[in-house]
């Protein structure tokens, strides 16, 4: 395994799209392309040492020469420590190659590519250099635009301004019409740093204008916004706001750019347009955190704002002092038949998040005698029984609910009140109470959604106390009354408990039942193990990612032509002239191939969407994109082919069904999989859920890479395995990726004696939790999902295992 450099640069400082996601085959043009054959995975042995003994003497030995790797192979080596992230190895193969005098093409790709590693290593220099030696050596290749581009990229890494911008000049009078969006942006970018504001204005103009997909042009836009502000062109500025609320529909990202003009206008002494637009916000985005400063701002100045618009605007916030000052203000000023019931609700729940909850209830109670045909009035019986749940007055709460239900049975909120009633008594240590109000909601409102859960909640709760005959009812009567994955859950159960007292033939009928319910899902996963006689997660005997891909090709493009009813015989993946001319996937292509991987991506989307029920062209799209690397927006094509059909995964021809449930870097995974006793299968079913194979997948928390580890996780697994240097952003290596993860699952594993749910709990959950979750279920796999208390960890356990079935019928040897 080849580990980070000691001494690493991050290119992400200038461009997050520097990142560039390896590739096998550089696309160049839009042409169709053929299937991509297997990958042929390089493997190395290392002979370990015996046991330490004395050796007898020997002769010295003849040395053999070193063999000389050929270069197509040294280049195909190269090509997959790209694409692994193991940029280091990939140099070294390539440089290997460039010593050698090797064919002109092999050269070519070597110099091209050596310049791509250097690149995503964070190396400038080196991939300025490498980059040179192939634009020099080969000037009329293919990739000499794209060299230039690259080569731009790593001048500003370097910040060689005037350079940089001559590579992007050069590529654009090289390769006009394609990216021009971008490339003068990179243009903008290198003038603005060489100080040439007026240049890069225009240069950032052209970018607006040459076309973009819709979300980076509005970022673009709002970039250029800050460059005019800067210049003190305030008019300039809030044209270019302007520009973005034309097109945004987004409430949230709308009340943000109005914002921003608000305040660009102020700032430029407009005073009085500004203002009338913070006015604006407060109308029109009320619920947003915008209109809580507008109002505040014009507040300061002296501009009047009506005391229920601020009451309301300061409650969404979060102001609730400022909210019961303006509602107790509002209502002085009018007689109580022209204060909205709205307020009293409001005013109520401000009260309650500040501890006053008699204050809370008083103000609830106003509805309830003032306002008796409000649509609020039922809302505010409601929150007098959550008030009082709050306060720790669970009985109150309790009695409060149930004579919502007995004295307002006509109103929705009844079905509320009576659940709640049945929850507060379930996790209060009551569960005879809890079933019979349950049971008594769903005798009394049987469509709701209340009802349904409240089943569930009574028929665990009665699997729970031993009473198996009651559980089998409750969730008879819920199979009976749900649909999809509800359907399935209760027929599961149904199986489950006829099974258990011996009567199969109710069993076998239940659970396929469950299996018909929601194919692919964790419950017809579940129920299909179950009918089979295998554990949970069971492992197959062997694996096998090599197929005869020719022929299952043939075998899908008949199944699709049977399927859509398409007439003739000439091939379907071939991406149609449609396809071909189609704008958005020329420029994710392009960009693509110049390592602008965020912004090809949204190309990709968009075109993803658009044939999204069309299987054909989805299918001509997710063999492209699966041709050229870009994997995740690949199974998303792949995925949209299976759903067009109406079919499940595993009743697609399986060359569909790997589109959808690809085993990419399987050659790592194996690798890292065998070292920590993980089931490869678990890994990619794992690494399918966290990113879908995206090696640039960044969430929320921090969670970087194919297995999604957060920051503080990944540095104690650095630790445990002695990886050097390390820094998070190794993570969107895919080498590295997998490692981290396979590292973490194993240990989980580990510490859960092979439990996999419980494993699977504690990589997304943290151990002590999952570890809580197992106790209570007692090692009942299906009473583990019950126990989860947390909705996501919930699903994440649950997709796991029905990716893991889709993948063990896919690539397992049973």
């Amino acid at each position: 395994m080849v580990h980070a450099a000691a001494r690493r640069r991050d290119p992400s400082r200038f461009y997050q799209h520097l990142s560039v996601v390896a590739l096998l085959v550089l696309v160049l043009a839009l042409t169709a392309c053929a299937p991509q054959e297997p990958l042929v995975i390089i493997v190395t042995a290392t002979d370990l040492p015996g046991p330490t003994s004395t050796p007898a003497p020997t002769a010295t030995p003849t040395i053999p020469p070193t063999p000389t790797i050929a270069p197509e192979q040294l280049l195909q080596m190269g090509d997959q420590a790209l694409l692994n992230g193991q940029f280091e190895a990939a140099l070294l193969d390539y440089q290997s190659i460039l010593g050698m005098g090797a064919a002109a093409d092999l050269s070519a790709a070597a110099a091209f590519n050596a310049g791509r590693a250097a690149l995503r290593e964070g190396d400038f220099t080196g991939a300025a250099a490498n980059l040179t030696t192939f634009i020099t050596n080969f000037p009329q290749d293919a990739r000499t635009p794209q060299a230039y581009f690259l080569r731009g990229d790593a001048n500003m890494g370097l910040s060689q301004w005037a350079a940089a911008l001559s590579d992007y000049q050069t590529y654009l009078s090289l390769r006009p019409g394609l990216i021009d969006s971008y490339a003068y942006e990179r243009i903008g970018d290198a003038q603005l740093a060489l100080g040439q504001s007026a240049e890069s204005v225009a240069s950032y103009n052209r970018a607006v204008n040459a076309g973009r997909a819709l979300v980076p042009l509005l970022q673009l836009r709002e970039r250029l916004a800050q460059i005019y502000l800067g210049a003190g062109s305030t008019v300039e500025a809030v044209a270019q706001y302007d520009a973005i609320l034309q097109v945004a529909r987004n409430n949230p990202y709308r009340a943000t750019i109005e914002y921003a003009a608000a305040d660009a206008l102020i700032d430029g002494n407009d005073i009085s347009t500004g203002y009338a637009r913070l006015q604006s916000i407060i109308e029109l985005y009320p619920d947003r955190p915008e209109a809580y400063n507008a109002m505040q701002r014009l507040i300061q100045a002296g501009i009047p704002i009506d005391d229920y618009q601020r009451g309301q605007i300061s409650y969404t916030y979060g102001d609730y002092e400022g909210a019961i000052n303006a509602f107790n203000t509002y209502s002085t000023e009018r007689p109580i038949a022209d204060l909205p019931a709205e307020m009293y609700l409001l005013l109520g729940r401000a009260y309650r998040e500040i501890g006053n909850p008699t204050a809370a209830v008083t103000a609830f109670q106003t509805i309830i005698d003032q306002y008796p045909s409000d649509p609020l009035f039922g809302q505010a019986l409601l929150e007098q029984g959550r008030t009082r749940f709050l306060a720790g007055e669970i009985d109150d709460a309790i009695a409060r609910y149930q004579e919502i239900a007995r004295t307002y049975g006509y109103l929705p909120e009844a079905a509320e009140a009576l659940w709640r009633a049945g929850y507060l008594h379930g996790t209060n240590d009551r569960p005879v109470e809890s079933r019979q109000i349950f049971e008594q909601l769903a005798d009394a409102y049987p469509d709701t959604e209340q009802a349904r859960s409240g089943l569930f909640l009574a028929a665990a709760a009665a699997y729970n106390e031993g009473d198996a005959n009651g559980a089998e009812r409750l969730y008879a009567r819920l199979a009976v009354s749900t649909t999809g994955e509800d359907q399935a859950a209760a027929y599961l159960w149904v199986g489950r408990l006829a099974a258990a007292r011996s009567d199969q033939q109710t069993a076998v009928s239940a659970l396929n039942l469950a299996i018909q319910a929601a194919p692919d899902s964790y419950y017809s996963a579940r129920a299909q193990d179950i009918l089979n006689g295998r554990d949970t997660f069971a492992r197959p005997v062997g694996y096998n990612f090599t197929f005869d891909e020719t022929a299952q090709l043939a075998e899908a493009e008949t199944w699709l032509r049977q399927r859509f009813q398409i007439e003739g015989e000439a091939p379907l993946w071939p991406l149609s002239p449609e396809l071909q001319a189609d704008a958005r996937l020329i420029r994710g292509n392009e960009l693509w191939a110049v390592g602008a991987v965020d912004a090809a991506k949204v190309e990709f989307g968009d075109v993803i969407d658009a044939y999204q029920s069309d299987a054909v062209r989805s299918f001509q799209i997710a063999l492209f994109l699966r041709g050229i690397g870009a994997y995740q927006p690949a199974v998303l094509a792949g995925a949209n082919v299976i759903r067009a059909a109406g079919v499940s995964t595993l009743e697609a021809p399986p060359y569909l069904a790997r589109l959808r449930y690809p085993a990419y870097y399987a050659d790592l995974v194996q690798d890292a999989a065998a070292r920590y006793q993980v089931d490869p299968l678990l890994l990619l079913s794992l690494i399918r859920h966290e990113s879908l194979f995206d090696t640039y997948a960044t969430a929320g928390a921090g969670e970087k890479g194919l297995t999604q580890v957060i920051p503080g996780t990944a540095e104690y697994i650095a630790q445990q395995i002695n990886w050097p240097d390390y820094q998070h952003s190794d993570l969107f290596r895919p080498y590295a990726g997998i490692e981290f993860g396979a590292f973490f699952l194993g240990e989980n594993l580990g510490r859960f004696e092979g439990n996999v749910q419980a494993a699977l709990a504690g990589y997304n959950a943290g151990p002590g939790r999952a570890a809580n979750w197992l106790s209570l279920s007692g090692g009942d796999p299906d009473q583990f999902i019950t126990a989860i208390t947390i909705d996501s960890t919930r699903t994440y356990v649950q997709r796991i295992y029905g990716f893991y079935t889709i993948y063990r019928a896919l690539y397992g040897v049973m």
